[in-house]
C-alpha cells in the first residue's frame, strides 16, 4: 500500500510541474526572411511566467555591415556579409496576436554586437490557406548611451535635483500605478508600444510564428 502511495504521489507531483512550465504566456518561431537586401532566419522560444521571462533568439543572416560609426558612439565594426548572433531573454510582454521579447546578445560573430541589447517583436496572424494574413515581425539592437553629464541648476550652486528619486501617482486614483522619477534607460520589450513596430511580412512557406497569451 505504501508503495502505491507513494507512486501517485509521485505522479501527482510530475503533473502538477508540467502544468506550472505550461503556465504563462509565451511565443516561438523558426522563419526565414528576404528585405532590404538582407536575408537570413531567425528562431526563437520565449515565455512569461509570474515575473520572471526567460527564452532565447537565434539570428543568422547575409547582409552588409557598415564599418562606419554610423551612430557616432565611437564604436566601429568591421565590415561583414555573414551575421550570426544569439540572444538571451530576460524580458517578454504578450497582447493579444502580438508578442514582444529582449534581451542581451551573449554571442555574435560581430563582436561589437556583444553585450548590446535586442528587441524582437512578432505578430501571429493564423496558419494555413484560411488565415487571415502573413506572420510579421521586427528586431532590432540597441546599446545604451553613455551619460557624461549631469543636468543642473546653473542658477542654484550644488543643484542635485536629477539624482533624486520619486514616485508620481494620481492622488485621486488609489489603483494608479506609481510611476518613478528615474526610470531605466535599458531598452526592453516595454520600451515601445505595439503600434510603433514596423512589421514585416514573413513570406507564405517561409516558416511560422505562435504567440499563446
Amino acid at each position: 500500500m505504501k508503495t502505491i502511495l507513494s507512486l501517485v504521489s509521485v505522479l501527482v507531483l510530475f503533473a502538477v510541474s508540467a502544468a506550472a512550465q505550461n503556465n504563462g504566456s509565451a511565443a516561438n518561431g523558426d522563419f526565414q526572411f528576404a528585405l532590404n537586401g538582407a536575408s537570413g532566419s531567425i528562431q526563437f522560444d520565449a515565455r512569461q511566467q509570474g515575473t520572471s521571462a526567460h527564452g532565447q533568439m537565434s539570428f543568422n543572416a547575409t547582409l552588409d555591415v557598415s564599418n562606419e560609426d554610423v551612430d557616432g558612439e565611437g564604436v566601429s565594426t568591421s565590415a561583414a556579409t555573414k551575421v550570426s548572433a544569439t540572444v538571451n531573454f530576460d524580458c517578454v510582454r504578450v497582447n493579444g496576436n502580438r508578442a514582444a521579447m529582449s534581451g542581451i546578445v551573449t554571442t555574435s560573430s560581430v563582436p561589437a554586437y556583444v553585450g548590446a541589447r535586442a528587441v524582437l517583436a512578432v505578430e501571429d496572424n493564423g496558419e494555413g490557406i484560411n488565415a487571415p494574413g502573413l506572420d510579421r515581425f521586427t528586431w532590432g539592437l540597441y546599446r545604451q548611451a553613455a551619460r557624461t553629464w549631469t543636468p543642473s541648476d546653473a542658477e542654484v550652486p550644488g543643484d542635485n535635483g536629477a539624482m533624486l528619486t520619486w514616485f508620481a501617482t494620481d492622488f485621486e486614483r488609489p489603483d494608479d500605478v506609481a510611476i518613478p522619477a528615474r526610470q531605466s534607460e535599458d531598452i526592453n520589450c516595454r520600451s515601445f508600444p505595439f503600434g510603433s513596430y514596423a512589421f514585416e511580412e514573413v513570406a507564405h512557406g517561409g516558416g511560422n510564428i505562435q504567440v499563446k497569451p
